[in-house]
Protein backbone atom coordinates (compact mmCIF):
# COMPACT_ATOMS: atom_id res chain seq x y z
CA UNK A 1 0.00 0.00 0.00
CA UNK A 2 1.55 3.43 -1.21
CA UNK A 3 -0.08 6.87 1.26
CA UNK A 4 0.20 9.97 -0.31
CA UNK A 5 -1.32 13.17 0.77
CA UNK A 6 -3.55 15.75 -2.45
CA UNK A 7 -2.94 19.08 -1.88
CA UNK A 8 -6.20 21.69 -1.53
CA UNK A 9 -7.40 22.78 -4.59
CA UNK A 10 -9.46 20.90 -7.95
CA UNK A 11 -7.22 17.51 -7.40
CA UNK A 12 -9.55 16.63 -4.26
CA UNK A 13 -12.63 16.72 -5.78
CA UNK A 14 -11.68 13.19 -7.94
CA UNK A 15 -11.57 11.93 -4.08
CA UNK A 16 -15.80 12.76 -3.27
CA UNK A 17 -16.86 9.41 -3.98
CA UNK A 18 -14.55 7.77 -1.33
CA UNK A 19 -15.10 10.97 1.14
CA UNK A 20 -18.72 9.88 1.03
CA UNK A 21 -18.04 5.95 1.93
CA UNK A 22 -17.24 7.85 5.27
CA UNK A 23 -19.67 10.84 5.43
CA UNK A 24 -23.03 10.30 3.21
CA UNK A 25 -23.89 13.70 3.64
CA UNK A 26 -22.12 15.82 0.05
CA UNK A 27 -23.17 18.74 1.94
CA UNK A 28 -21.12 17.76 5.38
CA UNK A 29 -18.11 16.32 2.81
CA UNK A 30 -18.01 19.82 0.75
CA UNK A 31 -17.75 21.74 3.91
CA UNK A 32 -14.30 20.28 4.56
CA UNK A 33 -13.11 18.90 1.48
CA UNK A 34 -10.09 21.46 1.14
CA UNK A 35 -9.19 21.39 4.35
CA UNK A 36 -6.56 19.81 6.61
CA UNK A 37 -4.89 16.78 4.92
CA UNK A 38 -6.42 14.46 2.68
CA UNK A 39 -4.37 11.04 2.77
CA UNK A 40 -4.90 9.06 -0.31
CA UNK A 41 -3.99 5.21 -0.37
CA UNK A 42 -3.85 3.34 -3.14
CA UNK A 43 -2.50 -0.73 -4.07
CA UNK A 44 -1.84 -1.57 -7.74
CA UNK A 45 -2.55 1.60 -8.62
CA UNK A 46 -5.65 1.92 -7.80
CA UNK A 47 -6.59 4.59 -4.88
CA UNK A 48 -8.14 2.36 -2.12
CA UNK A 49 -9.00 4.45 0.44
CA UNK A 50 -9.15 7.53 2.16
CA UNK A 51 -8.22 9.51 5.19
CA UNK A 52 -9.25 13.86 6.17
CA UNK A 53 -7.74 14.99 9.21
CA UNK A 54 -8.52 18.31 9.88
CA UNK A 55 -6.07 20.16 12.66
CA UNK A 56 -8.16 22.07 15.38
CA UNK A 57 -5.86 23.25 18.33
CA UNK A 58 -2.54 23.38 18.67
CA UNK A 59 -1.83 19.68 18.90
CA UNK A 60 -5.66 18.23 17.93
CA UNK A 61 -6.37 16.87 14.36
CA UNK A 62 -9.69 15.15 13.46
CA UNK A 63 -10.37 12.52 11.50
CA UNK A 64 -13.18 13.81 9.65
CA UNK A 65 -13.49 10.55 7.21
CA UNK A 66 -11.95 6.98 7.07
CA UNK A 67 -12.84 5.24 3.86
CA UNK A 68 -12.11 2.14 2.07
CA UNK A 69 -13.48 0.93 -0.79
CA UNK A 70 -15.93 -1.74 -0.31
CA UNK A 71 -13.91 -4.07 -2.40
CA UNK A 72 -10.95 -4.18 -0.16
CA UNK A 73 -12.90 -4.19 2.93
CA UNK A 74 -11.81 -6.85 5.56
CA UNK A 75 -8.24 -7.37 4.27
CA UNK A 76 -6.65 -5.37 6.73
CA UNK A 77 -6.10 -2.41 4.30
CA UNK A 78 -7.89 0.37 6.43
CA UNK A 79 -5.98 -0.30 9.51
CA UNK A 80 -2.53 0.11 8.31
CA UNK A 81 -3.74 2.76 6.59
CA UNK A 82 -4.88 4.39 9.64
CA UNK A 83 -1.76 3.22 11.57
CA UNK A 84 0.54 4.95 8.70
CA UNK A 85 -1.64 8.47 8.85
CA UNK A 86 -1.39 8.61 12.84
CA UNK A 87 2.49 7.93 12.55
CA UNK A 88 2.69 10.61 10.02
CA UNK A 89 0.13 12.87 12.25
CA UNK A 90 2.37 12.28 15.50
CA UNK A 91 4.98 13.08 13.17
CA UNK A 92 3.36 16.80 12.31
CA UNK A 93 3.22 17.06 16.16
CA UNK A 94 -0.29 16.30 16.49
CA UNK A 95 -1.04 14.51 19.85
CA UNK A 96 -4.22 14.49 20.32
CA UNK A 97 -6.78 12.41 17.44
CA UNK A 98 -10.26 12.61 17.51
CA UNK A 99 -12.70 10.67 14.87
CA UNK A 100 -16.37 10.76 15.30
CA UNK A 101 -18.90 7.79 14.19
CA UNK A 102 -22.65 6.96 14.15
CA UNK A 103 -24.72 5.32 17.01
CA UNK A 104 -25.06 2.17 14.85
CA UNK A 105 -22.00 1.96 12.80
CA UNK A 106 -21.04 -1.20 14.98
CA UNK A 107 -17.84 -2.13 12.96
CA UNK A 108 -16.71 1.16 12.77
CA UNK A 109 -16.69 1.51 16.54
CA UNK A 110 -14.63 -1.54 16.78
CA UNK A 111 -12.49 -0.79 14.61
CA UNK A 112 -11.63 2.59 16.15
CA UNK A 113 -11.49 1.09 19.76
CA UNK A 114 -9.40 -1.65 18.55
CA UNK A 115 -7.12 1.18 16.81
CA UNK A 116 -6.31 2.62 20.57
CA UNK A 117 -8.96 4.89 20.45
CA UNK A 118 -11.07 5.71 23.34
CA UNK A 119 -14.66 6.55 23.95
CA UNK A 120 -14.83 10.57 24.72
CA UNK A 121 -18.87 11.81 24.54
CA UNK A 122 -21.97 11.32 22.51
CA UNK A 123 -23.17 14.26 20.03
CA UNK A 124 -26.79 13.55 20.37
CA UNK A 125 -29.35 14.17 17.87
CA UNK A 126 -26.20 15.13 15.34
CA UNK A 127 -27.58 13.35 12.36
CA UNK A 128 -30.15 15.81 10.90
CA UNK A 129 -31.58 17.33 7.77
CA UNK A 130 -29.76 20.42 8.94
CA UNK A 131 -26.87 18.52 8.66
CA UNK A 132 -27.61 17.37 5.16
CA UNK A 133 -28.71 13.94 6.62
CA UNK A 134 -32.61 12.60 5.11
CA UNK A 135 -34.45 11.37 8.28
CA UNK A 136 -34.91 7.94 8.88
CA UNK A 137 -31.47 6.84 8.31
CA UNK A 138 -30.67 2.93 9.62
CA UNK A 139 -27.75 1.01 9.76
CA UNK A 140 -27.71 -2.86 11.18
CA UNK A 141 -31.09 -1.94 11.83
CA UNK A 142 -30.54 0.02 14.39
CA UNK A 143 -31.42 4.05 13.85
CA UNK A 144 -29.00 6.62 13.05
CA UNK A 145 -29.04 9.37 15.15
CA UNK A 146 -26.41 10.23 17.49
CA UNK A 147 -22.27 10.75 16.54
CA UNK A 148 -20.17 9.00 19.14
CA UNK A 149 -16.53 10.65 19.23
CA UNK A 150 -13.24 8.96 20.30
CA UNK A 151 -10.08 9.61 20.61
CA UNK A 152 -6.29 9.53 21.08
CA UNK A 153 -3.76 10.63 22.86
CA UNK A 154 -0.15 9.81 21.86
Amino acid sequence: MRLRTVDPGPDREANLPMLLLADESEQQVRSYLQKGILYVASQDGEDVGVVQAIPFLLSSVELRAVAVIPEKRQRGLGREMLRRVLSDLNGRGYSRVTVGTGNSSIAQIAFYQKSGFRMWRIEQDYFSPEKGYPEGLEENGIPLRDMLWFERTS
